[in-house]
């Protein structure tokens, strides 16, 4: 097995599947940042003027973020992810344990 083939398999992801988590985006920052899709990142994807720069466009973003959670919206976040985060399962945690724990006794 190749080794790029066994890392996707131990991601958990099937090879050939792109990863949907940590796209990097301005929209957050102004520079370029891993972060998680949400209702913020898609707004900066549709706005055709430029980003600014850092502080500025992160300090706004703040901004935005306390308005809507004041009117109950929870997607404007800053929702960082590092390079693993392609790692990560959707399971039930008590499953995603015992799955782990599964993983450890065969490495």
């Amino acid at each position: 097995m190749s080794r790029k083939r066994g890392r996707r398999r131990l991601q958990g992801r099937p090879a050939g599947r792109r990863r949907t988590h940590g796209d990097d985006r301005r929209a957050v920052s102004g520079r370029p940042a891993r972060c998680l899709r949400n209702r913020f990142v898609e707004l900066g994807e549709t706005l055709a003027a430029a980003r600014p720069d850092y502080p500025i466009a992160y300090d706004a973003g703040k901004a935005l973020n306390a308005a809507a959670k004041a009117r109950g919206e929870a997607g404007f976040g800053a929702q960082w992810t590092g390079q693993g985060a392609a790692l990560a399962r959707s399971l039930p945690a008590g499953e995603l344990v015992a799955v782990l724990a599964q993983e450890m006794g065969r490495a």
